[in-house]
């Protein structure tokens, strides 16, 4: 048995009224989806329109007591919806689903991305912080796009900029921005800068820091050119670049943390009580084995002596590490903090045992790729760490198969989270990492 998603007719017909003509609600599909113990808490649905982008409509769970009034307030508050997101209005509640839609770019939490997403609005604004490096130059044309997109959460954008013809001046073609709510933003806002500063010597690059606007809570920074590291598995040289990722997540360790946040055992058991709800929800045939790797996991990190704590990336995996020839650049910092380094290991070992589990016998690159990255990783930090790394190995085996199913249009979401929780469950049985063996499970 497996968990029901709302009916894909009658969400149709609650989000026809939010979209003009241009979106192609035939086509409209469910992205992205965050559960609790009753089903679905928020929803993330896109429809293509003519012009080859997408329009974006965000549902949440409210009571029916709630949803009329929410509806009313976020249409006034929103008087003007957004035509170049395809959207006519900003809000309509559904009491069959309970669920509130609503356009994108309104977001109760992010109450800038309006304004984010708008180049018009932001043109002015670039302009200004920008104006130095350009040398004169006049910004003539801002075009913005949501590159990634969680809902009350955080927006990651891309602004494609046109200058004047001037000659002078090192003005940029592209500039990236994240947007987060105002709480997380305070917290992170420095960690670019201070990386940035401190990053000689490390083994990767960090992005530029180009500023933050303070009204909206974005933080900009400049272009990474380069590929990301997990689009060459198949590459014959993956298992040397995972090598020197590995050498360079060392070195990132041992870097002074800059990041005032602590990820510590308490922060990692709640992760762990919060993502087993929501996945026991998703998938309930699988409750009590979940319950169980949970339990595991739980009892060992209590019992564990960790590591002196230090600073760790937070979401450290290939997708977030660009290549360009012998170069890598480390992106996404907004998730440092002090912690325990093992965290970050466990993390990209997790993601390499996917792309061992979907190339099966077909390739071995993603297995070489696995022990280089660990080879390379332990010969810098020390083999003291080695017998922390399956606990982490094992918990991120454990949330990365609750985070597939978040993804409804995989159609292998229900394979890999079960295959995912089978890792977690050897990982728990060894006591180092260099012998696990996904390709045989």
């Amino acid at each position: 048995m497996e968990w029901p998603l709302p009916n894909p007719a009658a969400v149709r017909d609650a989000i026809r009224g939010l979209c003009d003509a241009d979106v192609d609600l035939n086509r409209f599909e469910l992205s992205w989806l965050q559960a609790g113990q009753k089903g679905p808490t928020r929803l993330l649905y896109q429809a293509p329109r003519r012009d080859g982008d997408v329009s974006l409509i965000m549902a949440r769970r409210v009571k029916p007591a709630d949803g009329p009034r929410l509806e009313q307030q976020l249409n006034l508050s929103y008087p003007t919806p957004s035509p170049a997101n395809g959207a006519i209005r900003i809000a309509f509640y559904s009491p069959e689903l309970h669920l509130l839609f609503q356009a994108f770019p309104a977001d109760r939490r992010l109450p800038g991305l309006p304004v984010a997403v708008d180049g018009a609005r932001m043109l002015p604004i670039l302009q200004s912080m920008l104006g130095r490096r350009a040398a004169g130059r006049q910004l003539r044309t801002v075009h913005a796009k949501a590159m990634r997109y969680k809902p009350e959460q955080k927006c990651l954008l891309r602004y494609d900029l046109c200058w004047d013809s001037s000659p002078a001046g090192d003005a940029p073609e592209v500039v990236w921005a994240r947007m987060t709510r105002a709480a997380r933003f305070e917290e992170t806002r420095n960690i670019l800068a201070a990386l940035y500063a401190a990053s000689g010597g490390v083994g990767f690059e960090f992005p530029e820091p180009l500023g933050v606007i303070e009204d909206l809570n974005l933080e900009l920074f400049g272009h990474v050119p380069g590929v990301v590291l997990f689009s060459m598995v198949q590459s014959a040289g993956f298992p040397v670049l995972c090598r020197q990722t590995g050498k360079a997540l060392a070195c990132f360790h041992s870097l002074p943390s800059v990041a005032p946040l602590h990820m510590g055992t308490d922060a990692q058991i709640g992760r762990m009580a919060e993502n087993a709800d929501s996945f026991a929800c998703i998938l309930p045939g699988e409750q009590s084995r979940i319950a169980d790797i949970k339990q595991e996991i739980t009892r060992r990190l209590r019992e564990d002596s960790p590591s002196p704590p230090g600073l760790i990336h937070g979401d450290f995996h290939g997708d977030n590490i660009l290549v360009a020839g012998e170069r890598l650049a480390l992106l996404d910092m907004e998730d440092c903090a002090t912690g325990e380094p093992a965290e970050d290991v466990g993390s990209q070992w997790t993601q390499l045992a996917w792309h061992q589990h979907r190339a099966r016998a077909t390739s071995r690159l993603p297995a070489a790729g696995s022990i280089a990255f660990l080879e390379g990783y332990l010969e810098n930090a020390g083999s003291a760490v080695e017998k922390r790394l399956p606990l982490y190995a094992a918990m991120h085996c454990f949330l990365y198969a609750h985070q597939c199913l978040r993804h409804p249009q995989d159609p292998m979401r229900f394979k890999d989270a079960r295959m995912m929780l089978e890792v977690s469950e050897a990982v728990l049985n060894e006591d180092s990492l260099l012998r696990v063996d996904v390709a045989r499970l």
